[in-house]
């Protein structure tokens, strides 16, 4: 699986960066309309991954379905099958 970096407005609560409400492809905003989930991945040995993730299933206005990930650091990716 590959990703892109993406630019993402999002609405912070309590935390940094708490839920994405627009995002920016190809020069293109697309505003998310629902959240259809959200999950956390905890760095893993066997994978040897370092960083915890955040991944967020939502639906676009314009009837996109997306699948986003939030780095601990901050950067937003794009999940490309």
């Amino acid at each position: 699986m590959t990703s892109e970096q993406i630019e993402v407005e999002s609405y912070s609560g309590s935390r940094a960066d708490e839920r994405p409400r627009s995002l920016v492809i190809g020069g293109r905003r697309h505003i998310v309309a629902r959240l259809l989930s959200e999950s956390i991945e905890e760095p893993s040995k066997v994978t040897k991954e370092r960083e915890r993730r955040h991944r967020y299933h939502v639906l676009t206005e314009d009837g996109l379905v997306l699948e986003l990930i939030r780095n601990d650091d901050g950067r937003w990716f794009l999940s490309c099958p």
